[in-house]
């Protein structure tokens, strides 16, 4: 008997081959091993099955069949080739590969859909503001020790002498946050807001496009003056009482980057599936 359950040692149970002792404490094990008595019950049933048998079955054969040391024995004189051609190719493993393969593709497509940018129209923005919820609040010293991170951007304000005033992050009904600070330039302060998101321009709309330092983006406003450009996924939006030439200077301080690509947009929708596991 192994350690867990009786093993080869069920037949000589079922044989009466087994001494007293031995006998009484594998019954012993029956009673407390469900796989074991299952077995035993299965061995049993089929024996009794062959000794009733009314169909001619010859059955001192079925019962040498059924021994194991006979069934050993058989096994001595049978070829590798032939074991494996009764029992057939083993296709669990590819079945197994394959349905894993299949998984993963069904979790990667899942997760690229759910980390798909939202669209955001900069010239819309700005009134869907209306009734968000403020989840977090910085003041100006808390912004100095902020680093900028793929979360939010802002510039290098050791470099770029300007100074945060204070931020403010609000949440939208859809959970949607965005993200409202000011800074102060040597010219006007800079109100700063920042939307996680694809920037999508109105095709009726005609805005004036600006390029500086290998940022593509549009004037979205004059009174006050608004300019809005993608900066990886997000969108920034620039609004001051100055001119577009002070804007576009503010905005070459900002760290630029590319729009997020494939494996990017699926690490996001991971991480959208990992807020709703842990419920955030």
């Amino acid at each position: 008997m192994t350690g867990r359950h009786l093993g080869e040692r069920i037949h000589d149970l079922l044989d009466n081959r087994m001494p007293r002792e031995a006998a009484a404490e594998a019954m012993a094990h029956l009673d407390r091993c469900d796989e074991c008595r299952r077995r035993w019950d299965e061995l049993r049933t089929a024996r009794e099955a062959l000794n009733s048998s009314e169909c001619g079955i010859d059955v001192s054969f079925a019962q040498r069949l059924l021994d194991r040391e006979h069934i050993a024995e058989m096994a001595q004189h049978e070829t590798r080739r032939d074991a494996r051609a009764a029992r057939g190719r083993d296709r669990r493993p590819a079945v197994l590969t394959l349905s894993l393969t299949l998984l993963l593709i069904a979790v990667v497509g899942a997760a690229y859909v759910a980390g798909e940018p939202d669209d955001i129209d900069p010239g819309l923005v700005a009134s869907s503001e209306t009734g968000m919820l403020s989840v977090a609040r910085m003041d100006s010293s808390t912004m100095r020790d902020w680093a900028s991170t793929g979360e939010w951007i802002h510039p290098d304000w050791q470099s770029s002498g300007f100074d945060p005033v204070e931020g403010t992050v609000r949440e939208a009904s859809n959970g949607a946050r965005v993200l409202a600070y000011s800074l102060l330039t040597d010219a006007e302060p800079v109100l700063v807001t920042e939307w996680h998101g694809r920037m999508i321009v109105d095709p009726e709309a005609t805005l004036l496009p600006i390029a500086v330092d290998g940022l593509d983006g549009y004037v979205i406003g004059t009174d006050p003056t608004s300019i809005a450009w993608q900066a990886g996924d997000i969108v920034v939006i620039l609004t001051c009482d100055c001119t577009v030439g002070t804007l576009e200077e503010v905005a070459a301080e900002f760290p630029q980057d590319d729009e997020p690509g494939f494996v990017d947009q699926v690490m996001a929708g991971l991480g959208v599936f990992g807020d709703a596991l842990t419920g955030r």
